[in-house]
């Protein structure tokens, strides 16, 4: 469907921030722009939400916690932010994670964890494995139950929640009963059609892209660690149930297709639902009626998972 007139204001902006290929000298000023542009999206934060900062085995986390009596679900939520940008504790994100806790009758997570290029791969992905299993840990003082975790995340945090789920199997990590991924990164090599073929709505270049990526890893055969890129995991059984939410004109709507369709060879329920008339971020516009439907269906599908009522795909 055609870009709503909202949506190809948001898409400049996006551009506005990546009219040439960003150096480390750029983060800095970089940081400034999205985080202004991500506080423009927070809204009213819902009363009946107890929003909390905790340590857990030394890794800052950020609880919302719904109304009501617990023991809760566990939801682990990673930020998204291209591994270099965001925060958990800038508030940016607290209206939408309070929501999502009250409407999915759990309590969210939102793990502040290292970011490049400070501190480059894999420290950030470690950072969230880590809280999870920290989280876990400490389930009873909590209030949480641990027979009931999920993680998720969108963007470079729907890679964190991807490869965690895939640290969980290899490690004999928690059970996890869902990875919820939002326009989530599975490929960093940026080898697919879509990257290769620039077209309307996509939200950077394969260019500008890989700059960051290169930011984040070390070198460049880390595009295809399977800690990087889940997509080339020589071994995805195991691996969590899997729903992942693609926009329309996100050109990482590719590797996500194929990360489910690897999952599904593998025996993993996984479902990729694609929703129309969205970019990259575009879930996260204020006040735009399919932004809000966006978070409704991840809200209702954590609310399925966590009562153990979600059907998915397995082939």
């Amino acid at each position: 469907m055609p870009l709503d007139p909202i949506v190809v204001g948001y898409l400049a902006s996006l551009h506005a921030m990546a009219d040439h290929t960003p150096s480390v000298d750029d983060i800095p000023a970089l940081r400034i722009q999205v985080d202004a542009l991500m506080g423009a999206a927070a809204g009213a934060i819902l009363e009946s939400v107890t929003i909390e900062d905790r340590v857990i085995d030394e890794i800052p986390v950020r609880l919302y916690r719904p109304a009501g009596d617990g023991p809760f679900a566990l939801h682990v939520y990673f930020h998204g932010g291209a591994f270099i940008f965001g925060s958990a504790l800038s508030g940016n994100d607290d209206q939408m994670l309070a929501t999502r806790a009250q409407a999915a009758g759990c309590v969210v997570a939102s793990v502040e964890y290292r970011l490049a290029p400070e501190h480059r791969f894999p420290a950030g992905v470690e950072d969230c494995y880590q809280a999870l299993l920290g989280l876990v840990e400490a389930a009873d003082e909590l209030g949480v139950d641990s027979g009931r975790v999920t993680v998720g995340g969108a963007s470079s945090g729907g890679n964190f929640a991807a490869v965690v789920a895939l640290m969980c199997a290899e490690r004999g990590g928690p059970a996890l009963r869902l990875q919820l991924l939002e326009v989530a990164g599975t490929d960093l090599t940026k080898t697919s059609h879509a990257w290769r073929n620039p077209a309307e709505g996509h939200d950077t270049t394969r260019e500008a892209d890989l700059a960051l990526i290169d930011m984040y890893l070390n070198d460049l055969p880390e595009r295809a660690h399977p800690h990087a890129s889940p997509l080339f995991a020589p071994d995805l059984s195991g691996v969590a149930s899997t729903y992942v939410m693609n926009a329309e004109y996100d050109p990482r709507r590719d590797e996500c297709e194929a990360y489910v369709a690897r999952l599904q060879d593998a025996g993993v329920s996984a479902t990729t639902r694609t929703l129309e008339g969205h970019i990259h971020g575009s879930m996260g516009i204020p006040g735009w009626e399919p932004a809000i439907r966006w978070q409704d269906e991840a809200n209702h599908i954590l609310a399925l998972a966590n009562s153990n009522a979600l059907t998915l795909d397995t082939a």
